[in-house]
């Protein structure tokens, strides 16, 4: 039997939460160990359902894509990341605790591109590397294991290719904030068709792309499977149905201490995109 339907990409990112909580190793690393939860929208999808409450996802960001720019969250209104560890959350900056974990731990991290082989691309605005300095290297050099939940309207040709442009220094010219690239060959990686497959015995394909009116970004799947297991995907894919999208949270381009073609800029200097 086969089964099509589209998910926006609110509604990619909660069905990820919801496969993401479900995975053994993670479920092991919260119970048993640590659990970081790091910075990014569809974390926070999946901080709210190991929370079973409600998170305030447009602020557990740092990097932005936003109102059609790059641009970078305040660190002033950031949410702190949620970090599990034997059961409970802990009140720490997980840059506290990175000499801690070791194997059978495990840090989840935002991507902002992913391309057909795999591999994961994740910008970077800080002149120090931000978070990927800060946890992946470490998290290599201790064995911890590294999941990257990230929806399919972020995929690209290629993130090898593309990470070898961009930076803050090399870009001349920038609508935005000037980022570098990392390119992430070994991650573990969980899109909308692992979802899918981890929660149900069914085969899933990306079928169409796009679409407006609420829709940009949307992604339609065709599912393949035994009637039994289809149609209990699909109840669980109407059930989704509807997720809301994100408010558009941003800080103030005038007080902006990042480098950026807006930066410093009053209201009324600013492209109509940008403005309240």
């Amino acid at each position: 039997m086969e089964a099509l339907f589209s998910l926006t990409p609110a509604e990619s990112k909660r069905l990820i939460a919801k496969a993401v909580v479900a995975i053994p190793e993670v479920v092991s690393a919260r119970d048993e160990g640590y659990l970081v939860i790091g910075r990014g929208t569809t974390n926070a999808y999946i901080a709210e359902e190991l929370l079973n409450e409600s998170v305030d996802k447009e602020r557990y960001a740092a990097g932005q894509m936003i109102r059609g720019i790059l641009c970078v969250l305040p660190a002033g209104t950031r949410g702190r990341p949620v970090t599990f560890h034997k059961g409970t959350v802990i009140d720490v900056d997980p840059g506290t605790i990175i000499d801690k974990l070791g194997p059978g731990d495990m840090v989840l991290k935002g991507a902002n591109a992913l391309d057909p082989a795999g591999n994961v691309g994740v910008t970077m605005a800080s002149p120090v590397g931000g978070t990927m300095a800060q946890f992946y290297l470490a998290a290599k050099a201790q064995g911890v294991q590294t999941l990257y939940p990230v929806g399919l309207e972020k995929l690209i040709p290629s993130v090898e290719v593309a990470a070898q442009y961009g930076g803050r220094l090399r870009l001349g010219r920038t609508i935005g904030a000037p980022v570098g690239m990392v390119c992430i060959a070994d991650g573990r990686v969980v899109t909308e068709i692992e979802a899918i497959e981890h929660l149900f015995d069914v085969t899933a394909v990306p079928f169409a792309a796009g679409g407006y009116g609420g829709s940009e970004g949307m992604i339609t799947f065709v599912i393949e499977g035994d009637a039994e297991d289809v149609d209990p995907c699909m109840d669980f894919i109407e059930g989704i149905k509807g997720e809301p999208a994100l408010e558009s949270v941003k800080g103030p381009c005038k007080t902006c201490p990042e480098i950026c073609s807006f930066q410093g800029l009053d209201e009324e200097d600013l492209p109509g995109y940008l403005r309240d």
